[in-house]
C-alpha cells in the first residue's frame, strides 16, 4: 500500500496503545521471572498486533512483530520488554506523521538481535552457508563467465540463504538477504547494464555477509553507525576449544547416499562380526570333541593294557598314545584360537559399533520435520471435513535417523488422516456433547533404549469397545468364549482385521476407524515394529506407533515351545520359574505355542514372566502377562535381521535370527504378543481351538 489511509492509521494507533497497556502489566508482572504463560500471552498480543500493522499498510511494523513472535514462542524473556518498546514507539512515529517503524535497508530495525541457533542445524546451516559464499565468490571473480549467468547465479544464492537463514531462525541474516534481494530489482531496473550493476551490488556487500555469518552483533552494530562492542559471548555456531576455526569450520559437506554406503557397510561389517562369532561357538565345540576323542583313546589303551607276546604289538600301542597326545595338543590349540577369536570378535564388535554409532548420528534429523508435515496434512483435511482442530506436540526435538522418519511418513499420514475423518466430531456435535468446537490432536515421539515410540492421539468419539465385541462375534471373527474373556486391548487389536469395520457395513458403529488400518500395520511390521490402540469411549482415541530405532544386535533369551526354539528379548524378561507347583484354577498361564497357533498344548515346564511396560507412558498401566514354554535356553547376544514379506503379518514376531550353521529362529514381539497371552489366559482349558460360529471376513480386493 503506498499511500497509508488516514482512517486505518488511526484505528492502528488505538490498538497500539490499547495492546500496549496490556504488554506494560505483563513487564511490570514478571519483573525478571517470566513463566510459560506470560510468554504466551505477550506472544498472542504480539500476532494480533502483527495483523493490524498488516492490514494499516506497515509492512515494517508488520515485520518486527513477526520477529518478536518467533522470540517469544522461543521462550525469550528479553522480548517482552522489547515488544513494548517497539510499540510505544510506533505509537510515537504514527502520531508524528511518520511509518509506524524505522525500515529503511540496509540500516537494521531495532528489534532485530542476534539470536541462538539449533544445535541440531547449526553445523549444516554454516556449511551450507558458507558454501554458498564460496559460489558468490566465484561468480564475482569469474572472467570466463557472461555478466548475466554470473548475476543470475549470485541472485540464486542470495536467495537460497535467505531460506536457509529463515529456517533456521538466523534472522539477521534473512532480514539482510531478503533486503539485498529488494536492492537487486531496484538497481538493476533501467539500468543499461543491469548484470554489471548487480554484480558490483552484491561485491559491496559481501564482507556483510560474511561478518553476518561469523559474528552478527557486530555487522548489525555496523549497519547502524554504532561502534562495534567487544564480544563478550562466541556465537552459538561456534567452539571455543577450536582454535583451528579460522582455518576451516571444521565441517565437511558429506552427500546423504554416501552417509547411507557406510552405514551399510558397517552394517555388512556387523553380519561379518556375527560369522566370526559363530565360528569361535564351533572352534570351542570342535576342542570339546578332540578332548573327548583323546579321553577315550585313554581309556581304549587303559582296557588294552601293556604290549604281551599275545597282546597288541607295541608298535601299534605307542602310535595310539602318539595320537592320543597330538589330539590333546590339538585341544590346547583349538582353544587358544578361540580365546583369540573372542577378543578379536569383541574389538570387532565395538569398532564397529562405535562407527555405526557416528555415522547414524550424521543421519538423524529432527522428529520435527515430521510432525510439520502431518500438521499440514491435518489442517487440510480438518478444512475439507469441516473440523475445526489444533494440533499439538511432545518431543518434537528427538533426533531419528531420516531413513526411518521417511518410512513412518507415510503411515503415521494415515492414521492422522483417520483422527480427522473417522474420529473427531464436528464443532457443532462437539459442542452439543460439551466439548470444545476445536479439536485437540497430539503428536508425540519418545525414545526408550533402542525403541522409538510415535504417538497420535485426539480428543474425539474413541471407539466404543462393547460394540467391537459384539460386531466380533456377528462376523465369525471370534468365538463368544474368546470374546467374553479378551480385554480392550486385545479387541482394540481386531480393528487391523482387513474389512473388519467399514461404513458399508456398519455406518455408526465404529466410525470407520478399521479403513486402511491393515495396511498401515503392515507397513509399519516391515520396519520391525508394532502399533497399539487405546480409546475412552466418547473422550479419545490414540494409536502408538513403536519400531525399533535401527535393527542389529540385541540380547536375547532362548526358549523352546512345542519343539520350536524362539527368542525373547532379554529387556523383556522378568523372571523364569518352574511350573510345578502352578495351580490352574488360581493362575492360568497359555502355552507359547497356543499363542501362536490355537491348539490344546501340553502343561509347560516353565513359565517366563514378561514384561511389556511403555516406559514412555507411565501413565499406562503395567502390560505384564506370562507365557509357558518347555525348555529354557542361555541369553545370547544375537542380531536381528528384518522379517521376509511371507512372514509379515503372520505371528507376533519382530524379526529373524541367521544362527551360525545357517538355520533361522524367529524373534518375538512383546508388544504384539500380550494381548494374545492375555486373551488365552481367560479362556477355560479345552475351548481354546473352538472354531468360531463364522467364517471371518475375507479381504477385499484393492
Amino acid at each position: 500500500m503506498s499511500a497509508r489511509d488516514p482512517e486505518l492509521t488511526r484505528i492502528l494507533i488505538l490498538e497500539l496503545e490499547r495492546h500496549l497497556v496490556a504488554l506494560d502489566a505483563l513487564v511490570e508482572l514478571v519483573e525478571g521471572q517470566t513463566g510459560e504463560a506470560t510468554l504466551e500471552s505477550a506472544r498472542r498480543t504480539v500476532h494480533a498486533l502483527k495483523g493490524s500493522a498488516g492490514l494499516a499498510g506497515e509492512p515494517e511494523l508488520a515485520a518486527a512483530m513477526l520477529r518478536l513472535e518467533r522470540r517469544l514462542r522461543e521462550g525469550d524473556d528479553t522480548a517482552l520488554a522489547e515488544a513494548a518498546t517497539t510499540v510505544r514507539r510506533a505509537i510515537q512515529r504514527l502520531g508524528a506523521g511518520e511509518r509506524a517503524a524505522s525500515g529503511a535497508w540496509p540500516v537494521p530495525p531495532q528489534d532485530l538481535v542476534a539470536g541462538a541457533l539449533d544445535p541440531l542445524v547449526r553445523t549444516q546451516y554454516i556449511a551450507e552457508v558458507t558454501d554458498r559464499l564460496a559460489r558468490i565468490d566465484d561468480a564475482l571473480t569469474a572472467t570466463d563467465a557472461q555478466p548475466e549467468e554470473a548475476a543470475a547465479d549470485v541472485y540464486r544464492h542470495v536467495h537460497t540463504m535467505k531460506g536457509a537463514a529463515s529456517a533456521v531462525g538466523d534472522e539477521p541474516m534473512a532480514w539482510f538477504c531478503h533486503g539485498l534481494e529488494e536492492r537487486l530489482r531496484v538497481v538493476t531496473s533501467g539500468a543499461p547494464h543491469p548484470a554489471t550493476a548487480a554484480l558490483e551490488e552484491v561485491a559491496g556487500w559481501r564482507a556483510v555477509l560474511g561478518t553476518l555469518l561469523d559474528d552478527p552483533e557486530a555487522a548489525l552494530a555496523t549497519l547502524r553507525g554504532v561502534p562495534a562492542r567487544p564480544r563478550t559471548r562466541l556465537r552459538p555456531s561456534t567452539r571455543p576449544e577450536d582454535d583451528a576455526r579460522r582455518e576451516g569450520d571444521g565441517t565437511i559437506r558429506v552427500s546423504a547416499q554416501s552417509v547411507d554406503r557406510l552405514l551399510d557397510h558397517a552394517s555388512g561389517i556387523a553380519v561379518a562380526r556375527e560369522r566370526v562369532a559363530a565360528r569361535v561357538v564351533g572352534a570351542i565345540e570342535h576342542a570339546r570333541q578332540v578332548r573327548r576323542l583323546r579321553a577315550e583313546l585313554a581309556e581304549a589303551l587303559r582296557l588294552i593294557g601293556p604290549p604281551r607276546p599275545w597282546g597288541a604289538p607295541a608298535a601299534a600301542l605307542r602310535r595310539i598314545e602318539r595320537a592320543s597326545q597330538s589330539l590333546a595338543q590339538l585341544g590346547d590349540e583349538l582353544d587358544t584360537v578361540a580365546d583369540r577369536l573372542k577378543v578379536s570378535d569383541q574389538a570387532l564388535k565395538d569398532e564397529a559399533g562405535a562407527a555405526k554409532k557416528i555415522l547414524s548420528t550424521m543421519r538423524q534429523t529432527p522428529v520435527r520435520g515430521m510432525f510439520s508435515r502431518l500438521a499440514a496434512s491435518v489442517y487440510a483435511e480438518a478444512r475439507r471435513t469441516g473440523r475445526v482442530v489444533a494440533v499439538r506436540t511432545q518431543g518434537a526435538d528427538e533426533p531419528v535417523d531420516r531413513r526411518l522418519v521417511e518410512a513412518l511418513m507415510e503411515p503415521c499420514l494415515q492414521l492422522a488422516r483417520n483422527a480427522i475423518a473417522h474420529g473427531i466430531e464436528s464443532p457443532d456435535a462437539r459442542q452439543a456433547l460439551g466439548k470444545p468446537r476445536e479439536a485437540t490432536l497430539t503428536f508425540s515421539a519418545s525414545r526408550t533404549g533402542n525403541r522409538l515410540s510415535i504417538g497420535i492421539a485426539d480428543d474425539g468419539a474413541g471407539v466404543d469397545v462393547s460394540a467391537v465385541r459384539a460386531r466380533a462375534v456377528e462376523t465369525g471373527v471370534v468365538t463368544e468364549v474368546l470374546a467374553e474373556a479378551a480385554d480392550d486391548q486385545t479387541l482394540l487389536e481386531l480393528l487391523f482385521l482387513p474389512g473388519f469395520s467399514t461404513r458399508e457395513q456398519s455406518p455408526d458403529l465404529l466410525a470407520g476407524r478399521g479403513i486402511g488400518l491393515d495396511i498401515t500395520l503392515a507397513s509399519v511390521q516391515r520396519l520391525g515394529g508394532s502399533i497399539r490402540l487405546s480409546s475412552r469411549h466418547g473422550l479419545g482415541f490414540e494409536a502408538r506407533v513403536d519400531v525399533p530405532i535401527e535393527s542389529g544386535l540385541a540380547t536375547v533369551l532362548w526358549v523352546t515351545a512345542d519343539d520350536v526354539e524362539l527368542a525373547i528379548p532379554a529387556a523383556n524378561a522378568r523372571r523364569v520359574r518352574r511350573n510345578d507347583d502352578i495351580d490352574p484354577e488360581v493362575e492360568r498361564v497359555p502355552h507359547l505355542a497356543a499363542c501362536l497357533e490355537p491348539r490344546v498344548a501340553p502343561r509347560p515346564a516353565f513359565v517366563v514372566d514378561l514384561d511389556g511396560l511403555d516406559r514412555t507412558e507411565p501413565a499406562l498401566a503395567r502390560e505384564t502377562f506370562s507365557v509357558g514354554v518347555d525348555s529354557v535356553g542361555i541369553t545370547e547376544e544375537v542380531l536381528v535381521r528384518q522379517l521376509s514379506p511371507l512372514l509379515w503379518g503372520i505371528g507376533p514376531y519382530a524379526g529373524a535370527i541367521v544362527r551360525g550353521d545357517g538355520s533361522i529362529r524367529l524373534a518375538l514381539d512383546i508388544h504384539a504378543l500380550a494381548p494374545r497371552a492375555r486373551a488365552l489366559g481367560r479362556v477355560p482349558e479345552g475351548r481354546i481351538s473352538e472354531p468360531p460360529s463364522r467364517p471371518p471376513p475375507s479381504r477385499r480386493p484393492s
